[in-house]
């Protein structure tokens, strides 16, 4: 990372200063990455715009989602035991617990959860 910091001589006294930055004290700093970074974040912006991610990203929002239930239902990030054979265990039957309350709520026809907006998209309703 290149970090280019304009001089507060400069930057304070400038008439398009509102323009550039929103600091009222600080001058304008700029992170630029090395071109070979720059490009190939440049590239990944291209392609996650096309329509193969999207059907790809789907699955994984799916998987997303998945481990997100199990995390909110069982705290599977904390195990209860000590040693891979009972932690194992412990991860088995979450997912057996979670495919249970999976077809329940398939069989009840639940509707799936909505995805949370988040306060910053909120302010914008």
């Amino acid at each position: 990372m290149i970090q280019v910091r304009f001089s507060p001589e400069d930057c304070l006294a400038c008439p398009l200063r509102a323009r550039c930055t929103r600091s009222e004290k600080s001058p304008r700093l700029l992170t630029l990455q090395p071109q070979p970074q720059h490009l190939a974040l440049q590239q990944a912006r291209q392609r996650q715009v096309t329509e193969g991610f999207k059907v790809a990203y789907r699955a994984r929002a799916g998987v997303e989602g998945t481990i997100s239930q199990a995390l909110q239902v069982s705290d599977l990030r904390h195990a209860r035991y000590r040693g891979l054979p009972k932690t194992h265990l412990q991860h088995l039957a979450t997912a057996a617990a979670l495919n249970l309350k999976r077809s329940v709520a398939w069989l009840l026809g639940e509707p799936f959860a909505q995805t949370r907006v988040s306060r910053f998209a909120a302010l914008a309703t």
